[in-house]
């Protein structure tokens, strides 16, 4: 009992203790002289390298080769292989061309509708290529270090493009809106990327009585003219990773 009751007054002279340190802490006035008054900006020792571009584009053409990747797309060959140039004519715009060939194949989705139902979307006119002029807006340049040891210099870019969009059997105009960046790590070579929504009409591959082709026992149905395929305002999110090159 009494050592329950000492233990008692050691937490009570504790908390008045503290509490009369902190109520203390709350008094304390610095003399007004004393208080910051204004900000100072950092000194650096080599101030011309801290302003300086270590990537310069104005003037300058820069090449590429990616892979693109469409990441909509439920009935083709999500991969197609491209290049595209691009002339820089000062720091903030470039204009240039982009083509993209796409495989010829089917998506994982439409090999299993063909094995599970026996559809056949080879039977539907593919897409075979893409031809465009794009515009570059550069809006931020930055450099970053992750070890501390190699710098890489990045660069934040807008796209707009025209052009057209080819299938097997019709070409049709399209237009596509996009962000992009760039890691350059070295003042020549960069790993791009390119993030593009396209808009264009398209053939629906969805034909009603024209894509079985009995290979599941069902009765086949008869081929269909690439032409007699409805159209529509078809749009597809499209991913590039590249390789560039800055002459």
């Amino acid at each position: 009992m009494l050592k329950n009751g000492l233990k008692a007054l050691i937490i009570i002279g504790a908390a008045l203790l503290l509490h009369k340190t902190a109520f203390a802490a709350e008094l304390v006035e610095l003399p007004v002289e004393e208080l910051a008054k204004e900000s100072v900006l950092p000194i650096f020792d080599k101030s011309v390298s801290v302003k300086n571009r270590r990537v310069v584009t104005a003037g300058r053409v820069d090449a590429n080769l990616f892979y693109g990747m469409a990441l909509t797309e439920p009935i083709y060959d999500v991969s197609k292989f491209g290049a595209s140039a691009y002339y820089n004519w000062n720091e903030d715009n470039a204009i240039g061309l982009l083509f993209a060939k796409n495989s010829s194949g089917l998506s994982t989705y439409s090999n299993q509708l063909h094995k599970e139902y026996g559809l056949d979307y080879n039977r539907a006119p593919k897409p075979e290529m893409t031809i465009m002029a794009d515009y570059n807006v550069k809006v931020f340049y930055g450099k970053m270090s992750l070890t501390k040891s190699m710098v890489i210099n990045t660069m934040l870019f807008g796209s707009g493009a025209l052009g057209m969009v080819k299938f097997e059997n019709k070409s049709y105009a399209a237009l596509a809106l996009g962000i992009g960046q760039k890691f350059y790590f070295s003042p020549q070579w960069a790993l791009r990327f390119d993030l593009r929504l396209y808009m264009n009409q398209a053939p629906i591959p969805f034909k009603k009585n024209s894509m079985n082709d009995g290979s599941t026992g069902n009765t086949s149905n008869p081929i269909p003219a690439k032409d007699s395929f409805e159209e529509r305002l078809t749009y597809t999110t499209n991913l590039d990773v590249g390789l560039s090159y800055l002459f």
